[in-house]
């Protein structure tokens, strides 16, 4: 069940869960993550076939060559307000 809520100004607001982030169209830029103040996502380390190789510490984690590029993965949905910030 989605909720709505009023703003001050009495309009409708609906919150905008994140749920997941589509690893085919994310660049790996981050800028979800800068705005995102509830620790919701991180980025991970993909390798040349595609398949996630888990989250990426620090900018030398290159997972032993393996690292091909980097996406953002939701870690903790539950931890999303639904600002919508993030999208």
């Amino acid at each position: 069940m989605m909720r709505t809520f009023t703003t001050r100004d009495g309009s409708i607001w609906m919150p905008s869960y994140l749920t997941s982030i589509d690893s085919k169209t994310c660049i790996g830029c981050c800028r979800c993550f800068k705005v995102c103040s509830r620790d919701v996502m991180h980025l991970h380390g993909v390798d040349d076939a595609g398949e996630i190789l888990g989250p990426c510490d620090d900018e030398d984690d290159d997972f032993d060559g393996k690292l091909n590029s980097m996406i953002m993965v939701v870690d903790d949905a539950g931890r999303c307000i639904g600002c919508g910030a993030c999208g």
